[in-house]
């Protein structure tokens, strides 16, 4: 009996479909109004926030643009209006080429779900693409979905969904229905005023392509669903080529991070001058400034202040790494390479993430008795390798999440940029000091260097606030120049300055448009913009004031800090170089952009770069051309080039094999020991 109703339920409900959503007339014409529906309401979003917020993509001018010039990109929402109701249609006339009824109504509810799925789809792209481009600068793209599939934990996303997100993608299905359940007089109506507004929008966009108007990025132009797919055609993932695939060869036997022979090092070692052992063990602070680029720290060319007068000073009396590049655009990589003195992946994933990352971190490489922490007014989760961290032992961290401070928020399209307030955070920082017993190894990472640059008011302002990002980021060099000086003002009252080696170091650099108008943030491009970040080793016991002039890497800090603290470490299994030497051996250093790029920049500041994504190689000679205005050919670097692409699948491929040896050698040595029997 049960069964009988349940088919007969079906089999109602299959009708229901057949009538409506296998219907051509109805079923497309509901489809065409919620894609039309969905694109309008994007575009008109899109435009308002663009004139109205006061953080704004790729430093959108409002003054350059009338507030009617979105209609221009009509055109692309047009296509994508044609490519539904196209799908539509297919779907709704092609028969199904079954008898049996049940199969047939388990195929018209499969494409009944598809079709809801895609509308859904369509509506989270839509909705996506806006937030990322206020949020972060960039637009629903191939990379961001891997990136999150990869480096986000599925837990952190989940944060971000609340019944709200629900009810909001429950508005593209409600308006399908709305759509085709209404009187057949009310939808022809409808069709009316909807072809009306096609022809009159397309009229608008024909008009308004013969205005001139500034060049706007691709994520601003384009239709989000369109973008998705051109970048997801651009990247070249339906095409398979082992040329665009690194060069993987690990040697069977003895373990090596690196490939041997001469391409790599000079023949003759360097010789190393160590500083005089000092009988007492080295406190270490680490302070990562999020997104500091050289080029701005000590800037006065727009006739402002200089934005961080007392680290200026404070190079003088220290080691300044001048020419220093970051190990990748991205913070996750970048702050691996801090702590580990490795390179992480030379691709898309992020191995500092990965549960299990049991390779060697600074901390342990120190001696036992170390007190280690890590304060941080950001979520942790999203841009740091805490796996690794933890799993190396510095389990204390202070982050967002559990951070008991007051928060900075700054209102966006769909949700909010939020962190700590910076101030109180370098407070609760200094107070962890100040409590810790010595020796200790604490590490902060700022946020304020960081999209949104949120405005901490007139005492920190060295420029008044404007429209321009780059404006509020030079204030808030400024205030992190400020927590600079007070962390380090904080070490010298409590006696600890003299035994404690003052690191200072940025991730990653930052863009403002720079060779690109949708170079923003560090993660597009690998120009110089993009990598160059500062470094600044203060302890005047171990490190003679100087300025290092060769390119150097995050890879080499952790063998320079080991070797002034005459800790031994296995050259072997670092990829940096103590600047103790007289000189530095290795012929190149390495860089992975998220955009696809790998990177390499010899002594002589030769940098040659290959694209993955452009399927092409090119180079800068940057003492004649600092500014990377003037590309290169490649073929007058084959050497380099074929060094790059052999190390960079070489290490990869290394260092998970290295990584397998750790995690084994770590399972011996968490073994209990069995103990003898009494008398035995």
């Amino acid at each position: 009996m049960f069964k009988l109703k349940c088919e007969k339920g079906l089999s109602s409900f299959s009708i229901l479909l057949q009538s409506s959503i296998t219907s051509s007339s109805r079923s497309s014409l509901a489809f065409l109004i919620c894609a039309l529906a969905m694109v309008l309401i994007y575009r008109i979003h899109l435009t308002w926030a663009l004139f109205t917020r006061s953080i704004r993509p790729f430093d959108f001018d409002p003054s350059a643009h009338p507030l009617w010039f979105m209609v221009r990109y009509f055109p692309y929402d047009l296509a994508l209006l044609f490519l539904c109701f196209l799908l539509s249609w297919v779907f709704s006339h092609v028969p199904i080429p079954v008898k049996n009824r049940q199969i047939r109504i388990f195929f018209t509810i499969s494409g009944s779900v598809f079709l809801h799925l895609f509308l859904i789809s369509l509506f989270l792209i839509h909705g996506g693409h806006t937030r990322l481009l206020f949020e972060a600068q960039t637009g629903m793209s191939y990379f961001v979905i891997l990136e999150l599939f990869l480096n986000v934990p599925f837990i952190e996303l989940i944060k971000f969904v609340d019944w709200k997100d629900g009810l909001f993608l429950l508005i593209p299905i409600g308006l399908f229905w709305g759509v085709l359940l209404l009187p057949l007089i009310i939808r022809v109506r409808i069709l009316k005023v909807s072809i009306g507004l096609l022809i009159l929008l397309s009229s608008f966009s024909i008009i308004g392509a013969g205005f001139k108007s500034h060049d706007l990025p691709a994520e601003i132009r384009l239709n989000p669903a369109l973008f998705l797919i051109s970048d997801i055609v651009e990247q070249g993932i339906f095409k398979i080529s082992p040329e665009d695939g690194y060069i993987k060869i690990v040697k069977e036997g003895e373990l090596e991070l690196q490939p041997g022979g001469m391409e790599y090092r000079d023949r003759v070692k360097p010789l190393k001058f160590l500083p005089p052992q000092k009988d007492h063990p080295w406190n270490i602070v680490f302070f990562i400034m999020e997104s500091v680029g050289s080029r701005y720290i000590f800037d006065t060319s727009q006739g402002h202040p200089m934005p961080m007068s007392f680290l200026h000073g404070l190079a003088k009396e220290s080691l300044y790494l001048k020419s220093h590049y970051t190990s990748s655009n991205i913070t996750t990589k970048a702050v691996f390479s801090l702590l580990s003195g490795l390179y992480d992946f030379f691709h898309q994933e992020t191995f500092g993430i990965r549960p299990d990352a049991n390779v060697p971190s600074l901390y342990n490489y120190l001696p036992k008795g170390y007190e280690s922490f890590l304060v941080t007014p950001s979520p942790i989760q999203w841009y740091f390798p805490t796996a690794f961290v933890k799993n190396s032992g510095l389990t204390e961290m202070h982050h967002f999440e559990n951070l008991n401070l007051k928060t900075r928020e700054e209102q966006h399209s769909f949700g909010r940029y939020i962190g700590r307030d910076e101030v109180q955070t370098i407070d609760f920082f200094n107070r962890r000091i100040r409590q810790v017993k010595e020796p200790f190894f604490g590490i902060y990472l700022s946020f304020t260097a960081h999209l949104p640059y949120f405005d901490y008011g007139p005492d920190y302002r060295i420029i008044q606030p404007d429209e321009r990002m780059i404006s509020r980021y030079y204030n808030n060099l400024n205030l992190l120049d400020h927590m600079l000086k007070r962390v380090y003002e904080n070490l010298k009252k409590e006696g600890l300055l003299e035994r404690t080696i003052f690191v200072i170091v940025g991730d990653h650099g930052q863009a403002f448009g720079q060779h690109h108008s949708d170079n923003y943030m560090h993660h597009r491009y690998s120009y110089n913009e993009n990598l160059e970040t500062p470094v600044i080793i203060h302890q005047p016991a171990l490190f003679k004031p100087r300025t290092v002039e060769v390119p150097t890497s995050h890879v080499d800090i952790l063998p320079t800090l080991l070797d002034a603290m005459r800790i031994s470490y296995p050259p072997g299994f670092v990829d940096g170089e103590s600047l103790f030497h007289h000189r530095l051996s290795r012929k190149y250093i390495f860089v992975y952009g998220h955009e696809g790029t790998i990177s390499s920049l010899d002594n002589q500041f030769i940098k040659v770069q290959y694209s993955f994504k452009k399927k092409r190689c090119w180079a800068f000679d940057l003492k004649a051309d600092p500014e990377e205005k003037h590309p290169l050919d490649c073929s007058s670097y084959g050497g380099q080039l074929d060094a790059l692409r052999r190390f960079t699948g070489f290490h990869d491929a290394s260092l998970v094999r290295y990584n397998e040896e750790m995690k084994e050698k770590k399972k011996i040595s968490e073994t209990p020991t069995p103990r003898l029997a009494k008398g035995k």
